[in-house]
């Protein structure tokens, strides 16, 4: 039971984190409103909250509850999948704390977003479709 719960909680966080990141992706000009930044913002915080969720559901699944954790320490997979998050959450950070400065500092009517934001933004939309497959492919037992 704890499993599948775990397992529900690890899915959902990842498409909350889908999701945010799609949304800041579309929404994401060059110049934007200080309203849109701040809601930019927001949209960053629920996104880091979906990740954190997903990252401590993976842990719970991968120390207490499912198959044995040495299942998952001694894949390789495994362990790429988790220097993907890492650098997932540093691609996530960045534009975050950007968008949260932009919005609590400037009286400007407009923000002019830097191009490494926006590339950062995008870099990370592959991640979030390679994730899931190498989840797959670890559960599967592929490199163990």
């Amino acid at each position: 039971m704890a499993e599948a719960l775990f397992r529900t909680l690890h899915m959902l966080g990842l498409l909350g984190v889908a999701a945010g990141l799609v949304i800041a992706v579309l929404v994401t000009r060059p110049s934007l409103s200080r309203d849109d930044t701040d809601g930019l913002a927001k949209t960053y915080l629920l996104t880091l909250i979906a990740l954190v969720l997903t990252t401590l559901a993976g842990l719970a699944l991968w120390l207490w509850v499912g198959k044995p954790a040495a299942f998952f320490s001694n894949n390789p997979v495994f362990h790429a999948k988790m220097g993907l998050v890492v650098i997932l959450t540093i691609l996530l950070l960045v534009p975050a704390l950007f968008f949260y400065r932009a919005g609590a500092s400037t009286d400007e009517e407009s923000v002019s977003i830097p191009v490494s934001v926006r590339i950062m933004q995008r870099a990370a939309i592959p991640l979030i479709v390679v994730l899931p497959v190498l989840a797959y492919l670890m559960a599967r037992g592929i490199g163990y």
